[in-house]
């Protein structure tokens, strides 16, 4: 375990922030050639791309210190200290969706037809983000006596590998949502699947992490946001199958913006 990835003085770069900086550059590439593929100009992919990483990373933010507000009361100075690993996936998901939904509505785009292309590469970059945590040390497990355990410096025994248990998860979940793109499914499905998947991986690995204070359920306020992920996607998912059949849209159909100023975008089915 070495979490230290670049040391001049007193300068240090961890790998915690080299590998969530990895993971949007791969994601957000990946993201890139599929919204080219897909009819987008590249004015609408660099602001899509810079303006979810950067309300992404601002939500993921956010929700940590939110969950672990107690420490940061007593140590507020470090809230903006980033290198220091603390992000929440579940932050940079939500605001990610409020903004697409913001910028879909003003240039009259399909909100469904982006999320799903998001949706399709995120779980990627969350995977390579996870390698960061195992590097670093941070979203370690509880203590156990499993083959499968770890020793990590500042933890005292043998503990689940749970960075490792993510990866793996978001790895399939990738691999699971970009089989399923190969089909012609409604948009909006994907994105409601990939809701769904993050809330089951949290919910069910969040249950052997040891750094983190339960709630009055009994659950971790990660665990909490997780169920809320998942209902949120099955009640999309159920209302996007109930819409009518001439809605259907695989995605094929994308608006093409126009990029002279002035000049509104071709409306899509939202």
């Amino acid at each position: 375990m070495c979490p230290v990835f670049l040391r001049i003085g007193s300068f240090v770069i961890y790998w915690y922030g080299v590998m969530a900086a990895l993971g949007i550059l791969v994601a957000g590439s990946l993201f890139q050639k599929l919204a080219l593929k897909a009819g987008y100009s590249q004015k609408v992919i660099s602001e899509i791309l810079l303006y979810v990483v950067v309300c992404g990373l601002l939500g993921a933010r956010i929700v940590h210190v939110m969950t672990h507000l107690f420490y940061y009361h007593r140590h507020p100075w470090e809230i903006f200290q980033l290198r220091n690993g603390g992000l929440a996936i579940q932050g940079a998901v939500g605001a990610a969706i409020f903004f697409l939904l913001i910028y879909s509505a003003v240039h009259s785009l399909s909100f469904f037809q982006l999320s799903d292309l998001v949706a399709r590469v995120t779980p990627l970059g969350q995977a390579i983000g996870r390698l960061g945590c195992f590097l670093h040390g941070c979203c370690y497990g509880r203590p156990t006596l499993s083959p499968l355990s770890i020793h990590l410096p500042l933890v005292e025994g043998r503990v689940h590998p749970t960075q490792l248990y993510y990866f793996s998860a978001d790895m399939a979940a990738f691999g699971c949502l970009w089989y399923l793109s190969r089909y012609r499914l409604r948009s909006g499905t994907l994105f409601c699947l990939y809701l769904m998947l993050m809330g089951l991986i949290r919910y069910n690995v969040d249950f052997l992490r040891g750094d983190l204070a339960l709630t009055r359920f009994d659950l971790y306020p990660t665990q909490l946001l997780g169920i809320f992920l998942f209902l949120s996607g099955g009640l999309c998912l159920i209302w996007l199958l109930w819409q009518p059949s001439h809605l259907r849209d695989n995605g094929s159909g994308i608006s093409r913006d126009l990029d002279k100023e002035g000049e509104t975008h071709g409306k899509t089915n939202f």
